[in-house]
């Protein structure tokens, strides 16, 4: 079974904007830089230390670049 959560520390968030997280920050992070596929997130939470992705039961994981990257950082 793959793991279908993700918490992302925040002080370990890699990218140049780290300092002014918003969720349009997050999710350019997980869309653009990831390569997560937007109909694959089923929620997606932004606390002060951490981010908490929650992956769609629906979908099947494989080995996709995306989710190697997700668990990476994670």
């Amino acid at each position: 079974m793959k793991k279908r959560e993700f918490k992302i520390q925040t002080n370990e968030f890699e990218t140049d904007f780290a300092h002014e997280l918003t969720n349009e920050t997050i999710e350019e992070y997980l869309y653009d830089e990831l390569e997560v596929p937007t109909e694959c997130i089923e929620s997606l939470n932004y606390s002060n230390n951490y981010i908490l992705i929650k992956l769609s039961k629906e979908t099947t994981y494989t080995t996709d670049d995306w989710y190697v990257n997700l668990q990476r950082v994670s």
